[in-house]
């Protein structure tokens, strides 16, 4: 359980950072980088203001994992290469209050205070939704990721690779799939087991197949209600039923 609480930017306060800065180079956005804001505040009540050791703790490992992955040379198709071990950094590193994950202005001020080369950076398009701190932020995402699918996003069983982006987002834009740990590695972890006997399709499709599916049976099944040994099993038949369908 965290501790820490996390400054939050105002959402008009990082929508005008946003537009000031729409033709900003990446070395520019750099230079700007600071961990404060006057007018961001962490929330007044719930744990403990992160200090600014940690902030530069955080911002030292997310330009780490950065270069690692080739900035400023664009990612191109190997995003993993930084959503991956940013997800599970940050999960490690922040001791952020769970209630302040879900906060917007705490990953706005993050993404265009503390890094704020590194939104444009992995998204080019410099879309709003990927600076802002809503669900889809470059940063946020990642983290959310780390909660509800383990730790360490880069670990795989034999056999198996770690969930690409097509597959994490079947789990983590669902919220009756993502927004629940259980649920969500439960779904991860048959999907895995459908990899080790060999898959018919994509393992893409077969995510997309399988949510898809999950979320018809959660209609008139309560998965909270099975124990790990059942959900399993009705994962498994539910995986049965989508290689079936693919390979037809």
């Amino acid at each position: 359980m965290g501790s820490l609480l996390y400054p939050r930017l105002p959402r008009a306060i990082a929508q005008s950072l946003i537009l000031a800065r729409t033709n900003a180079l990446l070395s520019d956005l750099a230079a700007e980088s600071v961990l404060s804001h006057p007018d961001a505040e962490p929330s007044a009540t719930g744990g403990h203001p992160v200090d600014a050791d940690r902030l530069g703790e955080v911002r030292l490992a997310i330009r780490h994992i950065a270069e690692e992955a080739g900035y400023p040379r664009p990612l191109g198709t190997s995003t993993q290469s930084f959503d991956r071990p940013c997800g599970s950094s940050l999960f490690r590193l922040m001791d952020i209050v769970p209630a302040d994950a879900a906060e917007e202005g705490v990953w706005s001020f993050l993404t265009l205070v503390v890094v704020p080369e590194i939104g444009p950076w992995r998204f080019p398009g410099r879309s709003e939704e990927r600076l802002l701190g809503r669900p889809r932020n470059v940063l946020r995402r990642t983290w959310w990721r780390a909660w509800a699918l383990g730790p360490d996003l880069e670990r795989a069983p034999d056999g198996c690779t770690p969930l690409g982006e097509d597959e994490s987002v079947q789990i983590m834009e669902r919220p009756s799939l993502g927004g629940n740990r259980r649920t969500a590695r439960a779904l991860q972890a048959a999907l895995w087991r459908a990899e080790q006997t060999g898959l018919p399709a994509a393992r893409s499709e077969v995510m997309r197949e399988l949510a898809r599916r999950l979320r018809a049976v959660k209609s008139h099944i309560s998965l909270d209600a099975l124990d790990d040994d059942a959900l399993s099993d009705l994962l498994d038949r539910l995986t049965g039923e989508a290689l079936k369908s693919l390979s037809a």
